[in-house]
């Protein structure tokens, strides 16, 4: 997956031999400098023009990769081929520079925090926008039920083609709508945990709550603490370290792939 490119990284000459495990790339669009581990990390994506020794994307591909240096558009830059990611076809770009730290991101939430199993059920929040579609696809892939609450009915549509089976809008009952299709294991909030009180009514006992940006919430979240701890609840805030959990990034790496299988640019449009 691509994340935390290092510091000894920068434009090479197409005259130079490739290492192994890397890939050349003509950058495409390079997106804002983002903060992350207190490094910096400008989203990519870039057209492969060669591999290394073991490396076999396709010439042409479009991949979106983290470097930690400006590039212009044109110039050649040496990633490693770990560590990106292929951009499936009709993505927009915004949501494609955004995906190799929140793709990782997701997987480290869903498989680590909340420790989601095959068979289990979730509900997410915010199910219509990029995250929220995106976690309803890694969740179905891991074999689990998704419930999904969204802003309106068009979101609705986009995240029952997403794979949720349930959904509801934030403009009705929704808690009431959703616990009538049976509670679930686990809730994933995007909005600080804004959510999660409202979602207890649909958690099972022994449910875990968890929430994007939890540690960064003020005030803290509301919380009806007696029905949490009757529950028998857990909360947990959830996040991801390029630096500290890079292993993570690899295993998220092959989930995506098998998710999109078959939807990739193999070329230049």
């Amino acid at each position: 997956m691509t994340i935390g490119i290092g510091h000894d990284e920068r434009t090479i000459s197409r005259a130079g031999r490739l290492g192994v495990n890397r890939v050349e790339l003509e950058a495409d669009l390079l997106g804002e400098l983002l903060a992350v581990d207190g490094r910096p990390h400008w989203p990519l994506l870039g057209r492969v023009l060669r591999n290394g020794p073991e490396s076999d994307w396709v010439p042409g591909q479009l991949l979106a990769c983290n470097i930690d240096h400006q590039v212009r558009r044109g110039e050649i830059i040496d990633v490693d081929a770990r560590r990106v990611l292929a951009v499936p076809a009709g993505m927009e770009a915004d949501s494609a520079l955004q995906m190799p730290l929140r793709w990782p991101l997701l997987h480290a939430a869903l498989c680590g925090g909340l420790r989601l199993q095959a068979g289990e059920s979730l509900l997410v929040h915010q199910g219509d926008g990029e995250l929220g579609l995106s976690a309803i696809r890694l969740a179905v892939s891991l074999d689990c039920s998704v419930m999904a609450v969204c802003a309106d009915r068009a979101g609705i549509a986009r995240a029952l083609a997403a794979g949720a089976a349930e959904t509801a809008r934030y403009g009705d009952d929704w808690p009431t709508l959703l616990r009538e299709h049976g509670a679930v294991d686990a809730v994933l909030d995007f909005s600080g945990g804004a959510c999660l009180q409202a979602s207890l009514p649909c958690a099972k006992r022994g449910a875990r709550l968890g929430a994007l940006d939890l540690c960064g919430a003020r005030p803290p979240i509301a919380m009806a603490w007696p029905a949490f701890w009757q529950r028998q609840a857990s909360l947990a805030s959830l996040d991801w370290s390029p630096m500290r959990q890079w292993h993570i990034a690899e295993i998220a790496r092959e989930a995506f792939m098998r998710i999109h299988d078959g939807e990739f640019n193999s070329g230049k449009d």
